[in-house]
């Protein structure tokens, strides 16, 4: 991190991203920068990718919103996570409807330790096996 970035930040945001995911969308404003930016390496089921279209933090709460509609009861839980200097990792799990998987997330945080930056790839075996 920078000299003026506190790691304190940067693993508060770190900490507070998986429950943002799975309760509370409105974390987005907290925890993300405004210049925001997300790409997963998967898309919706019927093939679109509206996470593109992310340009801020404001944006990725509207979306949060929307994708807390279309999976109401998907669980996420943390597997294992750093964090070194501007960069974080977070290896996750993810229930839903009986259905266990995982993935993992890579993080670069501002000055500030709000996520400027996340790429997210997620596979179809939990990560804890």
């Amino acid at each position: 991190m920078t000299e003026h970035t506190k790691p304190s930040a940067a693993r508060r945001s770190l900490d507070l991203w998986l429950t943002m995911w799975n309760t509370d969308g409105d974390l987005a404003r907290r925890i993300c920068a405004d210049d925001f930016r997300i790409r997963f390496a998967v898309t919706e089921p019927d093939g679109s990718a509206p996470a593109d279209d992310i340009r801020s933090a404001e944006d990725f709460a509207r979306y949060l919103s929307w994708w807390h509609g279309q999976n109401p009861h998907t669980v996420f839980e943390t597997v294992a996570d750093a964090i070194d200097g501007d960069h974080g990792r977070l290896i996750w799990d993810v229930e839903a409807d009986g259905v266990r998987a995982g993935g993992i997330d890579v993080f670069d945080f501002a000055d500030d330790g709000r996520v400027r930056r996340v790429w997210s790839a997620g596979g179809r075996r939990s990560m804890r096996d």
